[in-house]
C-alpha cells in the first residue's frame, strides 16, 4: 500500500486545553513542513490553517502556538520559528531548533544533506516565516502589500450597503481584477472549511455581484459561458455516439473538430475520453496518416502532434495529483486522530483522492490485509461524513435525496424542502448531471434524473423557467465503473464555477 510515496512528516497527537472552556482534548500538531515534498502542508501554512483547531466541546477555534520548521530543498531554504509567547529559555530554543533540523536531515538521502541545513534561519514571527517563503517563491513584499490592499477593499465592500456596491465597483474597477476574484473564492472556501458558512455566503454573494458590476468580472463571465458551451458541445457529441463510441468514432470526431476549425474542443475531448486514447488509438491514427496524402495527411499529422501534447500534459497533471493524493492519504491513515487529520487536509480531498483511497482499499481486500482494509474503510466513512458536513446546503440536500430508500421518501422530502432552494436546486442538479455523466457514474445519473423530474413537479413554474434556460441533461454513458458510495461529492470544478446570479 502507498507504493512510491516518500517519507513525510506526520502530525503528532498532543493533549491540549481549550483556552475558552478549559476542556482538555487531543489535537494534531504539525511542526515540520516540507514545501517541496508536501505542497498541501505548505498551502496550509501560507493560508493560516496549519495547526488550526476547533474545540469539540464549545466550538472555539484557535491556532496552536508551537515551534515550526519549514524546509524546501529545491531552494536550499530552512526556516524555523519558535513563538516568543512560549517564553522558552535560549538553551531550550536551541535544543528545539537542533531537534527539528536533525529530523529534516534524517529524512533526506545523504547526497541532499547540504551545508544550508546547518544554518537554519530563525524568524521572529510566523508571519515573518510566511513572508520569507513567499519571497523565495518570487513573491515580493510589494506583491504581498498589493494583496493586503485587495483584502481591505473586499472588507470595504462587505461593510457597506449592497446598494452602494455598483458605485464602489465603478470607483475601484481597475482593482477588481482576476486576482481579486480568485481571492474572494479562496476566502469563501477557507471560511466554509472552518465552519463559517455565514462568512462564506457573504463572500460568494459579493463575488457574484461584482462579477456583473466590473469590467474584468464581465469578461470572466463571458469566458465561463464560452467554456461551458464548448464543454457541453463535446458532451453532446459524445452522447450522440452512444453505444457506437469506439476508437474509430472518437478519431472521426477529433478529425471533424480539426476540419471545422474547432480545435479548442480537442482539449475537452481529451479530458473526457482519455482512457480510449490509448496505444491502439494512436496506431489507428498512424494508419490514417499513412493512407492519406497532401493536405489531408498534413492535417492528420497536426492532429496527432496536438493530441500527443494534450494527452502528455494531462497524464503529467494526473500523475502529480495522484502522488499528492497518495501523500495526503498516507498522512491521514497514519494519524492517531482521523477527524483532525482529515479536516486539516480537506482541501486535498477530491475525486483523485477518493480514487486513490478506493484503489488502496480494493488492493488491501484482494491481498487479505484485513487490518489495512479496516483502517481504510474507517477513513472512507469519516471522509464522506466530513465532506458532507462541509458541502453547500443544496449539495447536502441532494445527498439526502439520493440516500432515501424509497421514491415516496424522496418525494416527501422534496415537498417539504425544495422551495428553500428553488431554481438553485435545479441548476446544481444540472451541473451534477454533467459532472457525473462525464465521470461514468450512470447509476447515480439515473437516480438524479428521476429526482430532478420530481423536483420539477414540486417546484412548478420556477422549474419551467429553469428548463427553458438550461440545456438538456446528458444521457448516462454506456459503461460505468463501480460506485464508491451513495451520494455526491461535488468537486470542485462545479463548486468553484462562478455564475451570474
Amino acid at each position: 500500500m502507498f507504493q512510491g510515496v516518500e517519507h513525510m512528516f506526520q502530525p503528532m497527537a498532543r493533549q491540549i486545553s481549550c483556552p475558552s472552556c478549559r476542556q482538555p482534548f487531543t489535537a494534531q500538531v504539525e511542526q515540520i513542513v516540507d514545501g517541496e515534498r508536501d505542497p498541501s502542508a505548505k498551502a496550509r501554512l501560507l493560508s493560516g490553517t496549519l495547526n488550526a483547531v476547533r474545540c469539540p466541546y464549545c466550538g472555539y477555534e484557535f491556532r496552536l502556538s508551537t515551534p515550526i520548521a519549514y524546509h524546501d530543498a529545491s531552494k536550499e531554504l530552512l526556516l524555523v520559528n519558535v513563538p516568543m509567547e512560549l517564553g522558552l529559555p535560549s538553551a531550550e530554543q536551541e535544543r528545539l531548533i537542533g531537534s527539528l533540523t536533525q529530523a529534516i536531515m534524517n529524512s533526506l538521502p545523504q547526497e541532499k544533506r547540504k551545508g544550508y541545513l546547518l544554518m537554519p534561519r530563525s524568524t521572529l514571527t510566523l508571519q515573518g516565516m510566511i513572508e520569507a517563503i513567499l519571497e523565495a517563491d518570487g513573491i515580493t513584499k510589494e506583491m504581498i502589500e498589493a494583496r493586503r490592499k485587495k483584502l481591505r477593499l473586499a472588507e470595504q465592500f462587505l461593510q457597506s450597503d449592497p446598494e452602494q456596491w455598483q458605485a464602489l465597483a465603478q470607483q475601484h474597477d481597475a482593482e477588481l481584477d482576476e486576482e481579486f476574484f480568485a481571492m474572494l473564492t479562496a476566502s469563501a472556501e477557507a471560511a466554509l472549511r472552518n465552519g463559517r458558512r455565514d462568512v462564506a455566503q457573504a463572500m460568494l454573494m459579493l463575488r457574484d455581484a461584482l462579477l456583473s458590476l466590473s469590467s474584468v468580472g464581465q469578461r470572466l463571465l463571458s469566458q465561463g459561458a464560452e467554456e461551458e458551451t464548448r464543454i457541453q458541445a463535446v458532451v453532446d457529441d459524445l452522447n450522440a455516439l452512444g453505444n457506437q463510441l469506439s476508437r474509430e468514432t472518437l478519431l472521426d470526431l477529433a478529425i471533424r473538430y480539426v476540419q471545422a476549425d474547432t480545435t479548442d474542443r480537442l482539449e475537452v475531448l481529451v479530458g473526457l475520453a482519455r482512457p480510449i486514447m490509448d496505444y491502439a488509438f494512436f496506431q489507428l491514427l498512424a494508419q490514417r496518416i499513412e493512407s492519406a496524402s497532401g493536405t489531408e495527411q498534413t492535417l492528420l499529422k497536426m492532429l496527432r502532434d496536438h493530441l500527443l501534447d494534450l494527452t502528455q500534459a494531462l497524464d503529467q497533471q494526473t500523475q502529480a495529483m495522484v502522488q499528492q493524493a497518495a501523500q495526503a492519504l498516507q498522512a491521514i491513515v497514519n494519524s492517531q486522530d482521523l477527524d483532525a487529520a482529515i479536516r486539516a487536509r480537506i482541501e486535498d480531498i477530491d475525486d483523485t483522492f477518493l480514487s486513490v483511497l478506493s484503489a488502496n482499499l480494493q488492493n488491501a481486500e484482494q491481498t487479505g490485509n484485513q487490518a489495512a482494509a479496516a483502517r481504510l474503510r474507517q477513513v472512507m466513512e469519516r471522509v464522506m461524513d466530513i465532506l458532507a458536513e462541509n458541502a453547500p446546503p443544496v449539495i447536502q440536500f441532494i445527498n439526502q435525496l439520493l440516500q432515501q430508500p424509497t421514491a415516496e421518501g424522496a418525494r416527501a422530502l422534496l415537498a417539504a424542502r425544495a422551495a428553500e432552494f428553488g431554481r438553485e436546486l435545479l441548476e446544481v442538479m444540472n451541473t451534477l448531471l454533467g459532472e457525473l455523466s462525464a465521470r461514468g457514474r450512470s447509476a447515480t445519473v439515473e437516480r438524479l434524473l428521476t429526482l430532478r423530474q420530481m423536483a420539477v413537479d414540486v417546484l412548478g413554474d420556477v422549474a419551467l423557467q429553469e428548463d427553458e434556460q438550461s440545456a438538456s441533461a446528458p444521457e448516462p454513458p454506456a459503461s460505468e465503473p463501480p460506485e464508491r458510495k451513495d451520494g455526491i461529492i461535488l468537486p470542485f470544478s462545479a463548486r468553484k464555477r462562478p455564475r451570474n446570479s
